[in-house]
């Protein structure tokens, strides 16, 4: 029985002198589990004026460095007519005065579901909002300009509880229950 615990060796004992832990593996892969980061997440968060929503981080983080024209940052070749082509924006980009949680509807569905809402199944062209209807007369009216149903469709009925011929099935899901015998 004892070999089938795992030792964990403490670096430093505990207060009341523990130096090493005996789990069964079911256990350590639990703790284990437990500690791994959930996807996608920082394990590395800074707060004050290193967060990243601190206003005077600009005044602390230096910028990143100048890139040398003609260069991407990623590769040493120019990119293809770099130099006849101008610039999308010489504009000098304005820091943003706030943060926006917002994110539209159409964004959401392709992060989560990985849908683009916004392309036409049939040409392929890109599609927008004309109107959003919320008022519940307008929904039905324009439903049954579809021809599409406008009540909620009925529900099924409950079933029954499951009940198996086999006598030996019912006592090990049941237990044994004499009022339950077939021809009984």
């Amino acid at each position: 029985m004892e070999s089938e615990l795992v030792r964990i060796e403490l670096k430093r004992p505990f207060g009341d002198g523990t130096v090493a832990i005996d789990l069964d593996p079911l256990s350590l892969l639990c703790r284990l589990a437990a500690s791994v980061p959930p996807p996608r997440s920082h394990t590395v968060r800074y707060a004050g004026v290193l967060g990243a929503a601190s206003k005077w981080r600009a005044l602390v983080v230096p910028p990143l460095p100048e890139a040398v024209p003609g260069t991407t940052p990623n590769s040493a070749s120019p990119p293809p007519n770099s130099a006849s082509s101008p610039p999308c924006d010489s504009r000098p980009k304005k820091p943003p005065t706030h943060r926006s949680g917002y994110r539209p509807w159409a964004e959401l569905m392709k992060r989560s579901f990985a849908l683009d809402v916004e392309t036409c199944t049939s040409c392929g062209g890109r599609m927008k909002i004309k109107a959003l209807v919320t008022d519940r007369a307008s929904i039905g009216r324009f439903l049954r300009h579809l021809g599409e149903p406008t009540d909620a469709p009925p529900m099924s009925p409950a079933r029954g509880p499951p009940f198996w011929k086999s006598r030996v099935l019912r006592q090990k899901a049941l237990g044994p229950h004499p009022q339950m015998e077939i021809g009984a």
